[in-house]
C-alpha cells in the first residue's frame, strides 16, 4: 500500500535531507531573485551581492542537550554560540560585521548564570571582533542560543564547489580531538585531569571540546590567496567531504554545464595524513574508542577544510599552516586509504540533530 511520504516524521530524514527539502520548496518562490542574489540556500552561509561587496550571513542554533555537555560552563556556552556562527563566516573567508543573539532560557535559571552566558557571548564577540547588534529572549525548557552573524567579502567568497581532479584536499588543523575531549569528560578522573600521564593531550582535547575556536583569520588568509573552495568542520570530516561533492555536482548540473551521467569527480583521503599523535592513540585504545570514527564522524572541530590546485601548494605553505590529507580523483567515489593500505568507502554518518 502506498504511503504518502509527507506523513513521515522529520526524524526519518537527515538534517541535510531536510535542508534539501527546504531548497526545493523555495526554488519557485525565489526564482525572481536569482539574478540579485548570488547564492540562496545550501552553502555554509547565504551570499548577497550588495553594491560592490558580497554580504555574508548565517544562522546557527545551539541547544543545551545537543551542543553543551554537562561539564561546560555557562560562560563557555555563550562563547561557543558565537564561535559556531563565526566559523561559518570563516569558511567563506568573510570579515565580521555583527551578530544578533536570541536566547531561550528556563525560568529558574539563576541571574548569575544568566550573566555568565552573556559574559561568554561578549567575550566571544570581543575575541572575533564582531559587535553584538541585538537579539531576543524567550522562555524555554532548556537553554537555546541562536546566533545570526553578518560579514562581508570584497570578492567572491569561498564556496563548496569548483574543484577538479588532481586538486588537493587540505585541513587547517587536526580532527578528532574534540571528540576525544567529549569522551574524556565522561570520565571524572580525566575531566578533572587527575591522571599523571598524557596531561598535555588531555588538556588540549578537553579544551577543544569545551572552548572551540573558529578559524576566522585562516579563512580570510585563504580567500586573500584566491582559494575558491572551503567549508568548516562541524558535523564530522566525512560528512563535510560528502557535502563538498554534493554541492559541486549540484552546481554543475544546475548550470547545465554537464549531465548527471558525465559527472566524474570523487574524493580520496589518507588515514596516515590525518596525523594523529601516539598520545591520542594511547588514550583511544585505553577506552576502546574507534579513533577513525572520532576523526571522521563526530565533528565539533571547527577547522577549515579546503581544496586547492596542486600548483599553489608550495606558495600557500609559506603563508599558512595546513596539511594535505587527500586529493580529488576522476571517479564517483568517496574513499579513504587506511594506514594498512586497504581502500574503503568513507563513512559520512556525521552528527545529525534529528537522529539523536
Amino acid at each position: 500500500m502506498f504511503m504518502d511520504s509527507n506523513n513521515k516524521s522529520i526524524s526519518s530524514l537527515s538534517e541535510k535531507s531536510l535542508i534539501e527539502r527546504i531548497i526545493k520548496l523555495s526554488e519557485s518562490k525565489n526564482s525572481t531573485l536569482k539574478d540579485e542574489y548570488f547564492n540562496l540556500i545550501g552553502d555554509d552561509c547565504s551570499v548577497i551581492l550588495f553594491e560592490d561587496k558580497y554580504l555574508i550571513t548565517t544562522s546557527d542554533m545551539l541547544i543545551q542537550k545537543h551542543h553543551f555537555p554537562n561539564e561546560m560552563s555557562f560562560y563557555n556556552m555563550g562563547f561557543k554560540a558565537v564561535t559556531a556562527n563565526v566559523s561559518d563566516l570563516a569558511s567563506m573567508g568573510a570579515k565580521t560585521l555583527g551578530i544578533l543573539i536570541s536566547i531561550g532560557l528556563y525560568k529558574d535559571l539563576k541571574l548569575n548564570e544568566f550573566d555568565e552566558i552573556f559574559k561568554g557571548i561578549l567575550a566571544g564577540c570581543d575575541f572575533y571582533n564582531i559587535p553584538l547588534l541585538g537579539g531576543d529572549t524567550n522562555d524555554a525548557d532548556e537553554i537555546i542560543i541562536t546566533g545570526t552573524a553578518i560579514g562581508y567579502t570584497d570578492k567572491k567568497p569561498m564556496m563548496k564547489y569548483g574543484f577538479n581532479p588532481g586538486d588537493l584536499i587540505c585541513l587547517t588543523g587536526k580532527v578528532g580531538f574534540a571528540a576525544l575531549g567529549f569522551e574524556l569528560l565522561k570520565r571524572e578522573e580525566y575531566a578533572n585531569n587527575q591522571s599523571k600521564q598524557n596531561n598535555d593531550i588531555i588538556d588540549y582535547s578537553i579544551n577543544k571540546a569545551l572552548n572551540p575556536i573558529a578559524k576566522l583569520k585562516e579563512g580570510q588568509i585563504l580567500l586573500d590567496l584566491n582559494v575558491k573552495v572551503a567549508t568548516d568542520i562541524t558535523d564530522g570530516l566525512g560528512s563535510e567531504l560528502a557535502s563538498l561533492l554534493e554541492s559541486d555536482k549540484k552546481y554543475y548540473l544546475s548550470n547545465n554545464q554537464i549531465d548527471e551521467n558525465s559527472y566524474s569527480k570523487g574524493i580520496r583521503i589518507y588515514e596516515e595524513k590525518l596525523d594523529i599523535s601516539s598520545d591520542y592513540l594511547e588514550l583511544s585504545d585505553k577506552f576502546g574508542l574507534d579513533k577513525l570514527q572520532m576523526q571522521l564522524n563526530i565533528g565539533e572541530d571547527f577547522e577549515i577544510l579546503f581544496i586547492i590546485p596542486s600548483k599553489i601548494k608550495e606558495f600557500l605553505t609559506k603563508q599558512l599552516d595546513f596539511k594535505v590529507i587527500g586529493e580529488i580523483i576522476d571517479k564517483n567515489t568517496l574513499e579513504i586509504v587506511l594506514s594498512n593500505g586497504d581502500l574503503e568507502n568513507l563513512s559520512t554518518n556525521g552528527y545529525d540533530h534529528f537522529k539523536c
